[in-house]
């Protein structure tokens, strides 16, 4: 405080200091119940979508089962088409096939946290296996990406807008 205030004066300009750290002070507490109520809205949501996803992909399982033994019955079929020709690439094709078609069934018969476990220990115990199931499914996936390709009509495909044009 100044030495040339009065007394009067430096008691007034204390009590007005004191309010503003008492102001400062509040400010500070409703800024972190804010930022608190922000925290617990967004864990909120984070859960919501967590429980919807889950839901989503839960319900998805047995369109997803199906898939795979599709996927597994292209695989088969592409191993018994090196058969003769290079049997021992044959051989880990009809075993990914089968990984396939387990994997198909497993997971239409667990959780989905029992299954992310069981892919793991799949990819941990047999990683030969399990790339070669990988490349597998991408053949098929590439095969079939082919078709869908090549059966799409130019109606089909989606329009793209034209970001740069000649003014001239």
């Amino acid at each position: 405080m100044d030495s040339k205030l009065s007394p009067r004066q430096a008691q007034v300009e204390s009590e007005v200091t004191m309010d503003d750290d008492q102001t400062s002070s509040d400010q500070r507490a409703g800024t972190s119940s804010a930022a608190a109520s922000v925290v617990d809205k967004l864990k909120s949501v984070a859960d919501d979508a967590q429980s919807g996803a889950t839901k989503t992909a839960e319900s998805g399982k047995d369109a997803l089962a199906e898939k795979l033994d599709d996927v597994a019955e292209a695989v088969h079929r592409s191993g018994e088409q090196l058969e003769g020709h290079q049997d021992w690439m044959a051989k880990w094709v009809e075993s990914g096939a089968d990984q396939l078609s387990g994997l198909a069934t497993t997971l239409r018969t667990n959780d989905l946290h029992g299954l992310f476990g069981k892919v793991e220990q799949l990819a941990r115990s047999q990683p030969a296996l399990f790339v070669g199931a990988a490349m597998a499914a991408g053949f098929a996936a590439a095969r079939l990406g082919k078709v869908v390709v090549a059966d799409a009509s130019s109606a089909d495909l989606p329009k793209v807008p034209e970001v740069f044009r000649d003014s001239h």
